[in-house]
């Protein structure tokens, strides 16, 4: 049996876009989003990659709708536990180069590659989390 070198992808503002974009699309082709949602990301991925003007959706604001948008496919387990690893990197590479995540986390390094980056601390209190969006309404047991 061959052992494989792991791969090293350094990281800059555009593959780590490109990325977090790619791995949107297989979270949508598993269901994770609903309508609503799809279509923010979308208009999140136009505003970032094609430049389109947004009048409610700037870069900042779609990097972290991307970023929102991988951890509501993680949390619906559109990714596998490879995919999951890369992509906690990626959104911290992202993160950092946010306006909001540099005053929360100033000392934070920019990691130079992928197997560099430190562990997130993830805000349970984002006010731009989607999951509670598509939180099924419990139901209520049957009486046999």
């Amino acid at each position: 049996m061959s052992e494989q070198e792991p791969t090293v992808i350094t990281l800059d503002n555009q593959n780590s876009i490109q990325i977090l974009a790619q791995y949107i699309e297989v979270a949508q082709q598993k269901g994770a989003y609903l309508l609503n949602e799809a279509e923010i990301l979308k208009r999140a991925m136009d505003v970032i990659m094609n430049n389109v003007p947004d009048k409610e959706i700037d870069t900042n604001m779609a990097k972290q709708l991307l970023i929102q948008g991988v951890n509501k496919g993680q949390r619906h387990g559109a990714y596998t536990l490879n995919d999951a690893s890369l992509l906690s990197k990626v959104v911290i590479f992202v993160a950092q180069g946010t306006p909001m995540s540099q005053e929360a986390n100033p000392q934070a390094p920019e990691p130079a590659s992928v197997q560099e980056a430190p562990v997130p601390v993830q805000s349970v209190d984002d006010p731009d989390d989607l999951s509670d969006l598509a939180e099924p309404i419990p139901l209520k047991p049957k009486e046999v």
